[in-house]
């Protein structure tokens, strides 16, 4: 049963951030929120989440090994926040340069 707690705190916390992800993109008067600010709190949303799993799913810092898969793990995030992060300036403005 010990090991087992961490696990449905963890489902919880995911089941929370999930819900209200989804009511902030089904409901965003009731939260007083415009588009860009809804986007940006359901980005924030997302990498809470990230966490989440981080910590009480994949174990990642419980590793008793070399820290190669954890560099390797962080070196992979960032390729994806790069990636991610670029493309979407790239898309703003090419939104931008076309009107």
């Amino acid at each position: 049963m010990h090991e087992l707690s961490p696990r449905i705190i963890g489902f919880i916390f995911s089941l929370l951030l999930t819900i209200l992800a989804y009511f902030i993109i089904i409901q965003p008067d009731f939260f007083y929120m415009n588009n860009k600010t809804a986007a940006i709190v359901i980005f924030v949303l997302a990498i809470i989440q990230s966490i989440v799993q981080l910590v009480f799913f994949i174990t990642v810092w419980k590793e008793k090994g070399t820290l190669w898969n954890l560099g390797i793990f962080i070196s992979t995030v960032s390729i994806i926040f790069i990636v991610v992060f670029f493309s979407i300036w790239i898309m703003n403005h090419l939104n931008y340069n076309m009107h």
